[in-house]
Formats: C-alpha cells, sequence, structure tokens
C-alpha cells in the first residue's frame, strides 16, 4: 500500500478539520486585547516522521490543515516550511532557522507554532500534529490519529 493509495481512500477533508477543531480547542485561552500575538499560528508543512522532509502529497494535509485552522474563529495562519523556517532538534526542541535570535515569542510573531509528522506504515498511517509555544517549548496542544487500512477486492478501505 503506498501512502497516495491511503490518502485516496481517506476522507482527508473531514480529517483535517476534525484535528484542527481539536488541536485548537486544546490551545491556551489568551486576551485578545493584549499584544501577545493572540491567535496567530506558525503553520508547518507536514513531514514524514522518518525522514523530516515534506514529501509532494502530504502537501494538500498541510494545505487544508492551514485552511481549517485559519477559518477558526480569532485564528490567524501564518505558512512556514519544515525544514527551510523551522526545525527539530534532537531533543526535540523547535528552533527557526533563519535567525537565532527569533526564538522569543515577539520575535517569531505567533504564540504557537504548528508542527505535523506522519508515519506511513504497511497497513496503516500515523498523523500527528502539535502545537508548540515558541518561548519554552512546551507542548500547548497535540492530536494523533492511528488510521488503519485493508485490501478487499483490490480496494482499499479505512477500516477506523
Amino acid at each position: 500500500l503506498t501512502f497516495e493509495d491511503k490518502l485516496q481512500a481517506t476522507d482527508l477533508s473531514n480529517l483535517m478539520q476534525s484535528m484542527a477543531t481539536e488541536l485548537s480547542n486544546g490551545l491556551p485561552r489568551f486576551d485578545p486585547k493584549s499584544n501577545d500575538n493572540y491567535g496567530v499560528l506558525l503553520v508547518a508543512d507536514f513531514v514524514n516522521v522518518n525522514t523530516l522532509k515534506t514529501e509532494q502529497n502530504s502537501l494538500v494535509m498541510s494545505d487544508m490543515l492551514r485552511t481549517y485552522l485559519a477559518n477558526l474563529p480569532g485564528k490567524r495562519v501564518i505558512q512556514v516550511e519544515f525544514g527551510k523556517d523551522i526545525r527539530l532538534s534532537d531533543s526535540g526542541v523547535i528552533s527557526l532557522t533563519r535567525n537565532i535570535d527569533l526564538t522569543n515569542k515577539q520575535k517569531v510573531g505567533a504564540n504557537q507554532v504548528v508542527v505535523g509528522t506522519y508515519l506511513d506504515l504497511q497497513s496503516k498511517l500515523i498523523i500527528n500534529l502539535r502545537a508548540i509555544d515558541p518561548t519554552n517549548q512546551i507542548i500547548s496542544s497535540a492530536v494523533v490519529r492511528e488510521l488503519k487500512y485493508t485490501c478487499n477486492g483490490g480496494k482499499l478501505y479505512l477500516t477506523n
């Protein structure tokens, strides 16, 4: 089963919308009258957890997630590229790669960085989303989906 086959057998719109809503519901509540970049999310492209690289077929998940997050009340979304604009260190800490001085919230211009990863296994796909506070690298909200697939009569089906 290929990654593309799994994506085609999945209702990505429903999946990404539910993950965006769940992730947003777990985010800390900020005062919109304060100057702390209320509701601004840096959202990176999804990456393969094994390579930490964006693959062409995962870009649709990234775009859908950004769209659904941007449509939530009080949220503004900024697109960034994983690996180019942000990366995870060996310890799992996010870092901005354009300028080392951009590690505090005021300079980042967002109160959360959203990182999505996926693991493509033989008969399942695991998708992880994390919203990370760029000031302290604490995960503010996280969502995971484990999608299981079966083949029947030459056709691929999502079983959960």
